[in-house]
């Protein structure tokens, strides 16, 4: 293992936060699609904030959990699509889909992101090399457990909510917000887009250093063999 990444969507696609564990150097990479963005994976440690694991009824355990967790920022984890509802190619195909399966229509933040979550569920359902290297996370569970099991007062998009994720990310990464905002035009990446790539690079080192936490404690699988966890 060299290197350490930190993964999240953004307009242009995906971006990534990258720390080399030979140099302590952070990088940063945008990518247009899921497959570019996974092809360095296989033997490093790749922590992304999309769900993994798709359930067939009932909502996974670890969105439970989280919103559980999160108390008054419990709205940024929607429920995960359900698999039925994967390939729907209108958000009224979707909602049937969803409702036939577990009684709910799906959000339409969820139906948002059906591509990147069809994408990357290929990718690990076909490679088990990338499959074993490819790590859920959440944002705001993330700056939970850094914040020392807090929740964050403010929105993320609010300038409260910024200047306190960006003090938690600065005092761990010194100047690479500055560094990555700097490479990367607003066009393609919003600030909370880097902040929450760097809270999920930060989640990266807790999963290398065995100290991550985990939503449920508990391993649950979908049907194709894909863990249904969160880490933090």
């Amino acid at each position: 293992m060299s290197v350490l990444r930190g993964v999240d969507g953004c307009r242009a696609g995906w971006i990534c936060a990258s720390l080399d564990l030979r140099t302590g150097e952070v990088s940063q990479f945008v990518y247009e699609d899921a497959r570019a963005m996974l092809a360095g994976s296989a033997g490093n440690i790749t922590a992304i904030d999309i769900p993994i694991g798709l359930p067939d009824r009932e909502s996974r355990r670890c969105d439970v959990e989280a919103r559980q967790t999160l108390g008054p920022r419990a709205s940024s984890v929607f429920p995960t699509p359900m698999r039925s509802a994967l390939d729907a190619e209108s958000y009224v195909a979707a909602c049937e889909a969803s409702f036939e399966a577990c009684g709910k229509r799906l959000s339409k933040q969820a139906f948002a992101i059906l591509p990147r979550i069809r994408a990357v569920d290929a990718i690990l359902r076909e490679t088990a090399e990338v499959r074993n290297s490819v790590y859920e996370v959440h944002p705001e569970v993330c700056f939970y457990f850094w914040n020392g099991g807090r929740p964050m007062e403010h929105p993320k998009r609010s300038g409260a909510g910024f200047m306190e994720r960006y003090s938690l990310v600065d005092g761990v990464f010194p100047g690479a917000f500055e560094s990555i905002r700097s490479a990367i035009p607003r066009r393609d990446a919003a600030d909370d887009d880097i902040l929450d790539a760097l809270a999920a690079l930060w989640t990266a080192q807790r999963i290398a250093s065995g100290t991550a936490a985990r939503l449920p404690a508990a391993l649950e699988f979908d049907r194709f063999g894909l863990t249904m966890r969160m880490l933090a």
